[in-house]
């Protein structure tokens, strides 16, 4: 009877040692599943499943630091911004917090107040970022473009020019171009305070950096019209409406308003005609077009009705310039042509959509397909 008792004793001490080592593992092991999952879910693009498991992770760990910032930053995407502050500030609030995990939660705050539109407290978040690792790419980058978003081009031009020190490649070129962006903008400012001989200086070491830059080449349109140098004024126009075809919108209307104050219209004119029977892009055609068919309608109705079948606003404009020569038979000829069907994005992350679908297959969010013109739309009035 004692060696059967003791027998049973043993087992039971060797059941218990068992589950003493095996629990843990197997605690660890389902933790390892359960993110395994999660990177899944996210290349997936599932965004509301991988919150969802990132909040149930949180749950079972609630010491672990990584997943609240992982789950912080996918509130981010998802346009949760004040849940995405909560959680970094609830980080940062930890005494114990490592230096590495410390950064990346002020990271993430400084990019949630930026999402915002808060540049000063961004910057602040992302100088002590800075000052606990100084070496660290993304947040130099993140830095740079908060004190763009606030206007401190000096500081964004030293922040690009560090970030520029430490990566390679194709990141040092953007390094370069974010820098001549923020000295052109510089060379603005001097412009705008009158020290036209500084705004030169800045705009020459602005195209340098950033040569194939429309934001870089309109500012030195300015500087060059401000000193009075039409023909470079006029080159430069032209190079910034074709580097920057998006913003032809705004860039031609500009130049031609100069040029009319100038009386540099016909300069002027000869480089539209030249950019608009050379570029195919349909939104910097009908920009052209609408101040080169003053005096050339013929030529802006070519190039208008070359690339009608890849705009609709194309098709607008023709219509419009036939109508107002008084070409009915042309303009409905025109109006008939088959109108391409606008560019569908989802509302939350701007991703294309192919398709028209119910959810997005890049975050994630519900019934979120507009058409790009009026996404755009919605942007211009915030």
């Amino acid at each position: 009877m004692t060696y059967l008792v003791l027998a049973l004793v043993c087992l039971g001490l060797g059941f218990a040692g068992a589950w003493w080592v095996l629990a843990p593992r197997k605690q660890l092991l389902e933790g390892v599943g359960r993110r395994s999952h999660v990177l899944y879910e996210l290349a997936e693009g599932d965004l509301e499943n991988v919150a969802r498991d990132l909040e149930q992770i949180a749950e079972a760990e609630p010491s672990d630091a990584t997943v609240f910032l992982a789950l912080a930053a996918l509130d981010r995407r998802r346009g949760r911004i004040e849940r995405a502050k909560a959680i970094h500030r609830t980080v940062l609030a930890s005494a114990e917090l490592p230096a590495e995990q410390r950064v990346s939660a002020l990271v993430g705050l400084g990019r949630d107040l930026l999402a915002q539109n808060k540049e000063e407290a961004a910057v602040g978040a992302l100088a002590r970022a800075i000052s606990l690792a100084p070496r660290s790419v993304a947040t130099l980058e993140t830095l740079a473009k908060a004190l763009e978003q606030a206007g401190a081009w000096e500081r964004a031009a030293a922040a690009w020019e560090r970030h520029e020190k430490l990566v390679e490649g194709r990141r040092r070129r953007e390094s370069r171009v974010g820098r001549g962006h923020a000295v052109a903008s510089l060379a603005l400012a001097a412009l705008h305070d009158g020290d036209e001989r500084k705004a030169r200086k800045l705009i020459e070491r602005a195209v340098n950096l950033a040569p194939d830059s429309g934001h870089v080449w309109t500012a030195r349109a300015r500087v060059d019209a401000a000193a009075g140098s039409t023909t470079a004024a006029c080159e430069a126009w032209q190079r910034a409406w074709e580097l920057a075809p998006g913003g032809a919108h705004a860039i031609v209307p500009d130049a031609w308003g100069w040029a009319s104050d100038v009386g540099a219209q016909e300069d002027l004119l000869e480089r539209m005609l030249a950019s608009l029977r050379a570029v195919q892009d349909p939104a910097l055609i009908v920009a052209l077009a609408d101040c080169v068919a003053r005096k050339h309608p013929e030529q802006a109705a070519a190039a208008l009705d070359r690339v009608s079948d890849r705009s609709a606003f194309a098709v607008l404009a023709l219509v419009r310039l036939r109508l107002a020569r008084g070409q009915r038979d042309l303009a409905r000829e025109a109006a008939m042509k088959a109108v391409p069907i606008p560019a569908t994005v989802c509302r939350q992350c701007a991703s294309e959509m192919p398709r028209f679908r119910f959810r997005c297959a890049t975050c994630g969010a519900w019934d979120s397909a507009v058409t790009l013109g009026a996404l755009l739309a919605t942007n211009r009035e915030y």
